[in-house]
């Protein structure tokens, strides 16, 4: 296994969750779009917590479950184990138990590009689990060792490094370089204070959103477009 670690405390990074939690994948988007990669892949809750973000924790699969243990036992407290399974269709690789594990272990979060199982049960977990499949059949093979884990992956065109950071919301999932996390995480705070100035002038002062836009004078060719809560 390959030891890593984040630049950032568990204490911190709780603090990065806890000001996501205020803001959204749109903000983060817009805030710093150019160091964003979009992970364009069809992700689901499964226990009810649809918001996830922390440290990735990256591990590849054939529907065999010991890379997923390996990556089990290896992810520091605060991180998000990622599973990418490279069979179609997947079979279970995250259950109950894995995700019971993972709370003890005070992991942020399981994503898993396949199936996950045992919905019922991992609903009373609060660790978020997001899937793109769902196959109560587990994955019971546990041949392949994984070389590395956690590994570099490459999906869906999405290049995801060990120690990037994973954020996802009901609007998707994006993939930021640890080394942006604290610029645009402000970045984005400021844009969602500026989203709430405008809400409040149009729910108190019943503006309207071409009357704080301007956008007469814009078409006009008097004034630019722009926000002006």
């Amino acid at each position: 296994m390959t030891a890593v670690e984040s630049k950032f405390s568990e204490q911190q990074i709780a603090q990065f969750r806890s000001r996501f939690d205020d803001l959204g994948c749109a903000q983060l988007a817009d805030a710093a779009g150019e160091y964003i990669t979009q992970l364009p892949i069809p992700l689901v809750p499964r226990n009810g917590h649809d918001r996830v973000c922390g440290p990735v924790f990256p591990v590849a699969t054939r529907d065999d479950m010991l890379p997923c243990l390996q990556a089990l036992a290896a992810a520091p407290p605060g991180w998000v184990i990622f599973i990418h399974n490279e069979t179609e269709p997947s079979e279970g690789l995250a259950g109950d138990i894995y995700t019971a594990s993972a709370e003890v272990q005070r992991l942020a979060g399981i994503v898993v590009n396949g199936a996950v199982r045992d919905l019922s049960d991992i609903a009373s977990i609060p660790v978020p689990v997001f899937s793109t499949q769902v196959n109560y059949v587990s994955a019971r093979t546990t041949d392949v060792l994984a070389e590395r884990v956690p590994d570099t992956l490459e999906v869906a065109g999405c290049r995801i490094e060990p120690g990037d950071w994973i954020f996802g919301d009901p609007d998707g999932f994006l993939i930021l370089p640890e080394n942006r996390v604290s610029a645009v995480v402000a970045a984005g705070s400021v844009l969602r204070e500026r989203e709430e100035r405008l809400r409040k002038a149009m729910r108190s002062e019943g503006k309207t959103l071409a009357e704080l836009t301007g956008l007469d004078d814009f078409i006009a060719g008097t004034g630019e477009l722009k926000f002006n809560p």
